[in-house]
């Protein structure tokens, strides 16, 4: 008996030191997912492949990208709020799901970004650029604008992201034109149908649209913004052709996590995604893609969030924009 008793405490003190050393193992040990709420094809899909091979070498272990769009983006961003806690489930969530979805643009929205989520650092951000058919004669924002008046409810325009629900919300709103919104889950499906003449019109970031344009197959007719983009160096600038300059609502991405996150992992994330993020190989891609790179601090991208929550939540009321 007393050998079977000294049997099973020495068994037991084997599990214990077992169970330590799997609970010490170094982070990480294992696959990390990488949530990207939209679809292939997309910006954040690009900016997330151009970032999952140096962050694979820096941590030591493969990031797999998971596309998840749905509900302009709140779809992926529950995936994350949902999973574990441990480092192994991240998100490259956009202001999407992060200020405008929460800030009223989509009903139903089942979590609070603020409580809910851990933001390890913002990545990167992104412009607009308001796109026609080829068959469309408008070579201009502002010729388009008289284009539609002048043929009331011919027209759809396509959006594919929460930059495109705003930007497109904008024109239509602001020149009272009477066009038809078709919204799409992700951009490069929208640009399909904008190249094949389903929608005559769209606006959509430069990152997702940029081949397409380059190849001709759709032709810029502005940026809203208050100056041209190195870019698009040709296309003018809606106040060039005579129209207002829209409120800022261009894009950008923040790498997050699971609210509880423990903190050393949150430091390290912080590291090596900033690492990459400041390497001049990986920056010139990103910028040849029409990505912005904006490492940051922990609390730069909290302090950030918070006003871009507010902005998007003000803009939403005041622009009287929703998701249809």
């Amino acid at each position: 008996m007393r050998f079977f008793r000294w049997f099973a405490i020495l068994a037991a003190a084997a599990s214990l030191l077992q169970a330590g050393g799997v609970s010490a193992q170094p982070y990480p040990s294992k696959p990390i997912r990488l949530i990207v709420p939209f679809g292939p094809g997309s910006g954040s899909d690009i900016l997330a492949r151009i970032l999952a091979e140096p962050l694979t070498q820096a941590l030591g272990q493969p990031i797999v990208i998971e596309n998840k769009p749905g509900n302009n983006t709140t779809l992926g961003t529950e995936l994350v709020v949902q999973s574990p806690p441990d480092g192994y489930t991240l998100g490259l969530l956009t202001n999407s799901g992060l200020a405008a979805s929460p800030g009223g643009l989509t009903s139903g929205v089942r979590y609070d970004p603020v409580k809910d989520l851990t933001y390890i650092t913002l990545v990167a951000s992104v412009n607009y650029v308001l796109l026609v058919n080829n068959d469309v004669p408008a070579k201009t924002a502002g010729e388009l604008v008289a284009l539609i008046k002048a043929n009331p409810g011919k027209y759809n325009y396509a959006s594919g992201n929460t930059g495109g629900i705003a930007y497109g919300g904008h024109f239509k709103n602001a020149h009272k034109l009477d066009m038809t919104h078709v919204p799409y889950k992700s951009v490069p499906p929208g640009l399909a149908d904008l190249i094949s003449g389903h929608v005559q019109i769209m606006v959509a970031d430069v990152p997702a649209s940029l081949a397409m344009i380059r190849a001709g197959k759709v032709r810029p007719v502005g940026v809203p913004s208050a100056k041209r983009y190195l870019l698009l160096p040709d296309v003018p600038t809606f106040a060039e052709s005579g129209l207002a300059t829209p409120p800022v609502m261009d894009g950008w991405w923040a790498l997050v996590a699971p609210a509880g996150t423990p903190e050393a992992i949150q430091d390290r994330l912080n590291r090596e995604v900033v690492k990459v993020l400041e390497n001049d190989a990986i920056k010139a891609k990103l910028l040849d893609s029409g990505l912005v790179p904006t490492p940051s601090t922990r609390q730069q991208v909290v302090a950030y969030q918070k006003d871009q929550l507010q902005v998007w939540t003000t803009m939403v009321k005041d622009l009287n924009l929703k998701l249809e």
